[in-house]
């Protein structure tokens, strides 16, 4: 299958790679993406990385360069392991990246953003967006709503961390704020 790989700074292919195996574990969700979106920290990878894609095998993931990148996506589940039950073959997803132990210090209480194990689908994972097909946890697979495109479903990533920039910045309405875009390297 075709996937973009990230190899090294100012180093990203679109390569051939191997498939998922149809052998997935309880709790994993193959799924096709439709669209992903390319983040800052994808652009900053480009530019000067590694930075956070993982040069020898990550501490929870396993996963190292090159690394098939998106975190941003959104996705038509193909098969799913035997313990998933709020997705099925068909259903569209939004894929929320984070991945974490379920069972550490941080698990336990609800953090599981806080682990320093904390992995990241499309930047320390086997898999990302940007391939025809990818492996995710059950977890990471958010159903999409009939009256979201798949644009949108995309863009539920992006969109919650500008709201929790929102939130913990305190921003209400009459608030000022600067909202700064993307700069082009050259």
């Amino acid at each position: 299958m075709r996937a973009v790989r990230f190899h090294a700074a100012r180093d990203i292919r679109v390569e051939d790679v191997a498939a998922p195996s149809d052998a997935l574990a309880p709790d994993d969700v193959l799924v096709e993406p439709f669209c992903c979106g390319i983040c800052g920290t994808d652009l900053h990878e480009y530019i000067a990385g590694p930075i956070v894609t993982p040069q020898t095998p990550h501490v929870f993931t396993g996963a190292s360069n090159p690394q098939i990148l998106g975190h941003e996506f959104s996705a038509r589940v193909k098969k799913v392991g035997s313990a998933v039950s709020h997705v099925s073959p068909g259903d569209r997803v939004s894929i929320q990246p984070l991945l974490s132990p379920r069972d550490d210090y941080y698990a336990k209480r609800g953090l599981y953003h806080l682990s320093p194990k904390m992995g990241c689908v499309g930047l320390s994972w086997a898999w990302g967006g940007m391939a025809e097909q990818a492996v995710v946890k059950d977890y990471n697979a958010q159903p999409i709503p009939q009256n979201l495109t798949d644009e949108q479903g995309a863009m539920i990533e992006p969109a919650a961390v500008a709201m929790y920039g929102v939130d913990r910045g305190g921003v209400t309405a009459g608030s000022t704020v600067l909202v700064s875009g993307a700069r082009l390297a050259r």
